[in-house]
């Protein structure tokens, strides 16, 4: 697990990139000090939880309500005329129910090469290069496979999973490759779109907070905690196996306590 935090240090400078209006608090092992994305140290005074969102505002860091879990891993691409892609270990989790062994389930045969053989039906539906992870997404991927049979998984999800191959420009591009309207700061300011059309814009595509379940608010918690107490003991093991419940605003607001109130 200690390996997880040392990869997660440099990914904390890759993704909040130059010209960002927003950053997080991120923590480093190392010196024990909590630290903005940039590598700023966190000014004296400000009280924040390490993977909080904050805002430059009149001459103050201001909190935002919005995170991302400090322990997550997580990799963005940014292909040639689509949107960017960001892949979050802690989001599979949720949706694979568990963690574990559950990793193997990807990676043992995530390394073994860089072409993948297209899965798609047929050439017209394969949107990816030879040499792109989006081909081998697409064994999951498949608009056929559930998350429930994956090895290792406790998932509830008995539905298939949405297909990583289509048409270019086809709705489920949007469901991996960002929109042009979210831009590299949408998590934090949740955009235009949601100021003015509050989270039904969300719930088209995401799935929201009208379907937890009070068992999923127990998760949200226990799952904030046990990111927060990885920080300090990276080798506890119960903490490290927490997962989020499969739902996508889960990820962001697991600070915001309005929005688990069912409140836009």
């Amino acid at each position: 697990m200690r390996v997880w935090i040392a990869l997660l240090l440099p990914l904390g400078f890759a993704l909040s990139g130059e010209g960002e209006r927003y950053l997080y608090l991120r923590w480093d092992p190392d010196r024990q000090q909590a630290l903005l994305s940039d590598g700023t140290p966190l000014p004296p005074g400000v009280h924040l939880e390490p993977g909080q969102y904050v805002e430059w505002e009149e001459g103050l860091w201001k909190g935002k309500k919005t995170w991302q879990p400090p322990q997550d891993l997580v990799r963005t691409w940014t292909p040639q005329g689509a949107g960017r892609v960001v892949f979050s270990h802690e989001r599979h989790f949720a949706a694979l129910g568990a963690k574990g062994n559950v990793c193997q389930t990807c990676h043992a045969t995530l390394d073994r090469g860089k072409a993948w053989p297209s899965l798609a039906p047929s050439p017209a539906l394969e949107p990816h290069g030879r040499a792109s992870l989006g081909r081998f997404c697409a064994a999951c991927h498949d608009g056929r496979t559930a998350p429930a049979t994956l090895e290792g998984s406790r998932s509830p999800l008995k539905t298939p999973i949405f297909p990583a191959w289509g048409k270019k420009g086809a709705r489920t591009c949007n469901q991996c490759h960002a929109p042009i309207d979210h831009g590299q700061d949408f998590t934090a300011a949740h955009g235009e779109r949601v100021e003015r059309q509050g989270r039904r814009a969300c719930a088209a595509c995401h799935r929201g907070v009208a379907q937890l379940t009070p068992q999923d608010r127990a998760l949200v918690y226990s799952f904030r905690q046990a990111q927060l107490a990885l920080i300090h003991n990276p080798d506890d093991a119960d903490a490290f196996n927490k997962v989020l419940p499969n739902n996508f605003c889960a990820y962001c607001h697991g600070l915001d306590g309005k929005a688990w109130k069912g409140k836009d």
